[in-house]
Formats: C-alpha cells, sequence, structure tokens
C-alpha cells in the first residue's frame, strides 16, 4: 500500500511541475507554431532536476523546518518559471517555433 502512495505522490509531483508548460507549448502548437513542443526536450528535465535539487539545498542546510511547506512552494515556483519560460520563448522568438 506504501508503494501505491509513493507513486501516487510522484505522479502528482509530476503533474504539478511538467504540466503548465505542456500546457502553454501545446497552447503555441494550436496557435500554429508547430516547433513549439520541441522546446520542452529542454525545459522539462531542468525542471524535474532543479525542483528536487532545490529541496534536498534548503532540507540539508536547515534553512526552513517544514519540509512540506517547502516542497509544495519550490514546485510550484519551478513549474511557474516552466511555463513562463515557454510563453517568454513564443512571445520574444517566434520565428524559432515555426
Amino acid at each position: 500500500m506504501r508503494l501505491l502512495q509513493y507513486f501516487l505522490m510522484v505522479v502528482v509531483f509530476l503533474a504539478i511541475l511538467c504540466g503548465p508548460a505542456f500546457l502553454v507549448a501545446r497552447g503555441l502548437f494550436k496557435r500554429g507554431y508547430p516547433r513549439a513542443p520541441r522546446c520542452l526536450r529542454y525545459i522539462l528535465p531542468v525542471q524535474v532536476i532543479v525542483a528536487p535539487g532545490v529541496i534536498v539545498l534548503i532540507d540539508a542546510l536547515a534553512l526552513y523546518h517544514d519540509l512540506a511547506a517547502v516542497a509544495v512552494t519550490v514546485t510550484a515556483v519551478t513549474s511557474a518559471l516552466g511555463a513562463g519560460t515557454m510563453w517568454i520563448i513564443g512571445a520574444l522568438f517566434p520565428a524559432r517555433l515555426l
């Protein structure tokens, strides 16, 4: 049962982390930018590496005592930064997405 809970937590973590960037890429794709999902090759791995790295760093340095709040906050901020990066790429460099 505990293994199922861990699996569910990992799925929810990845959905929250990668979902917004994926939705922005999908929106750009629907607007006529066929190469928009290719940017996800760079953004999603960086998000998956940065979020746990920052969480472990904050825990190792004992900067904050409530690890659950840190994990949720870092995941949300990293997710927003990934979606913002996708949006900025679409707004500033639309020729690269065609």
